[in-house]
């Protein structure tokens, strides 16, 4: 009897702690979610969320972001390159001084406006969700990113880059998904694609007051007004460096090639247009870290060799790119090799040469850690700008503002010929001046050599007088309001009618008009002047002010 008494109080103290713990759980619904994280794998903030279900590897191989949330580290079949990155204590303590300050990365980042109930309502009926992406794939070697989210988060990623690509604006979340999975979802897209060139790293949303999502916004950049010609800019510039490096066997080689290359052609500039993106570097020569970065990732992608961008601090907001060659992984930051004098200090670097250096941030944490050893340390001397000659002259001092010929009349004729008649010899022979047809005349057998000399080759010189006025055009828009400087590479016989159309007057309605009108400005000052580069081939550097 005193047994089946005590049971009676037993159940009647679990049916008193069931109730209030109902009661608790009506009353804090954080709690309810905490809760559903422990039982089920899932977070209540919604972040990244990786659960056994979701993958096959079972719930040990995630790891914990700020704030718990989990992702999955980088896919590689090389068991090895499972290690984690370790930061070296987490903290930068000596920049040298020839670096110094060369950063300029923008994290990705959001900003957004909370809406009422009503409003969200409203917002819900009036926008649709744009290109879901379904369908796309991503191979994990190359797009490391997208491989660490959840199936939640990549159908989100998969739904930005989609709409970048086609350039929707506005759209809806194909999925419910709150403001930090929307920030880790765009910072994997940005990682993944230097292709999207003319998509800033900003971006706005709108939310309900319990942070769900119900509005996303893309901000491009005004090149996006003539995407069609920058894109051909874009893959042509990216394509001639690829089929350059493709001269050589092994992927260190090109590796290096690429590297080399964009130190001689590509200008730190803290006031370049752009310079969060590969267009920056690629085709307009001038940048920050953030664009020698995603410039060489997009080079590299091309080439099938897996090189990452990666976000972190040196100090300031910084980024490099990490790269699997052989046996394993290594650090490699362009920015810095492109200081004075150029140098290999920060190519193929283990995270053990980057300690006290460079700390990596947010999901760049979750890249393979750099521990190869095979292709460290090879390299000696100074970079050349075709991987095998000198560097050009411009990486010596040359500076085209302070060239002491320019012509400061624009609506006169380049008459550099007449006044310095020491630009008339021509050792190599070039070809002789043409009627002015625009046409290209065949230059002398020399010719590659003395381009090469530049970091140049044949196939960056425009053959037409069309094709001078859309590259001028393309550039132009890219640079947008203020002071900038532009070049592009012509034969001799088409400089000679590039001469005759600033003296008529042609090149308003030949570029200038439609570019002040798609950059949104009314006056554009401009000041030309021509580098003889040899072999029967003219560097034209454009001094603009648009306002």
């Amino acid at each position: 009897m005193g047994f089946l008494k005590k049971l009676g109080y037993g159940l009647l103290a679990i049916l008193i702690a069931i109730f209030v713990f109902v009661l608790l759980c009506a009353l804090n619904p954080s709690l309810t979610e905490s809760i559903s994280g422990i039982l089920y794998g899932t977070d209540g903030e919604g972040g990244l969320v990786g659960n056994a279900a979701e993958n096959e590897a079972g719930p040990d191989v995630h790891r914990d972001l700020p704030g718990g949330v989990q992702i999955q580290p980088s896919a590689d079949a090389d068991q090895a390159s499972l290690v984690p990155y370790t930061p070296y204590n987490g903290t930068i303590t000596t920049i040298p001084d020839n670096v110094l300050g060369r950063s300029g990365y923008i994290p990705v980042e959001g900003t957004g406006e909370e809406l009422s109930e009503t409003q969200a309502r409203e917002v819900r009926d009036s926008i649709d969700k744009g290109s879901d992406g379904n369908g796309l794939e991503f191979d994990p070697y190359i797009y490391p990113y997208y491989a660490m989210l959840d199936s939640t988060t990549q159908a989100l990623y998969r739904q930005i880059f989609a709409n970048a690509r086609d350039v929707v604006v506005s759209f809806a979340p194909c999925v419910e998904a709150n403001t930090d999975q929307v920030q880790y979802a765009f910072e994997a897209v940005f990682g993944d694609h230097p292709e999207l060139f003319y998509v800033q790293t900003a971006y706005t949303e709108k939310y309900t007051s319990d942070k769900k999502v119900v509005e996303i916004d893309l901000s491009f950049y005004t090149i996006v007004n003539d995407l069609e010609n920058a894109r051909a800019a874009f893959e042509s510039a990216a394509g001639s460096i690829e089929e350059a490096a493709r001269q050589y066997s092994d992927d260190y080689s090109r590796e290096r090639y690429v590297h080399d290359y964009l130190i001689s052609t590509v200008q730190y500039d803290e006031t370049a247009p752009m310079d969060q993106s590969a267009y920056s570097a690629l085709v307009l020569g001038r940048s920050v870290c953030a664009g020698y970065a995603r410039g060489f990732q997009y080079v590299m992608q091309r080439l099938g060799i897996p090189a990452y961008y990666c976000a972190g601090t040196s100090g300031e907001d910084h980024a490099w790119n990490i790269v699997k060659l052989g046996d394993g992984y290594y650090n490699v930051d362009v920015t810095w090799d492109d200081s004075e004098p150029a140098s290999y200090d920060y190519f193929n670097k283990s995270d053990g040469d980057y300690a006290g250096t460079h700390v990596r941030k947010s999901l760049s944490v979750y890249l393979p850690a750099c521990m190869g050893t095979q292709y460290r340390n090879l390299e000696s001397g100074e970079p050349s700008g075709d991987g095998l000659g000198e560097l050009p002259e411009e990486r010596e001092g040359y500076d085209p503002y302070f060239d002491p010929f320019i012509n400061n009349d624009p609506v006169a004729p380049l008459d550099y010929e007449s006044e310095h008649p020491e630009l008339t010899e021509d050792e190599d022979n070039s070809s002789s001046p043409s009627s002015g047809t625009g046409t290209a005349t065949t230059p002398s057998s020399n010719a590659a050599a003395q381009l090469a000399v530049h970091g140049l080759t044949e196939s960056d010189a425009l053959p037409s007088l069309e094709d001078y006025y859309r590259d001028c055009r393309i550039q132009l828009v890219s640079c947008g309001m203020g002071d900038h400087c532009f070049y592009n590479v012509v034969p001799e016989s088409l400089f000679r009618t590039i001469e005759s159309e600033y003296g008529k007057g042609n090149y308003l309605t030949g570029y200038m008009e439609s570019a002040l009108k798609t950059i949104g400005a009314t006056n554009c000052n401009i000041v030309i002047q021509a580098e003889r580069l040899g072999g029967g081939y003219y560097r034209i550097w454009h001094n603009v002010y648009v306002w």
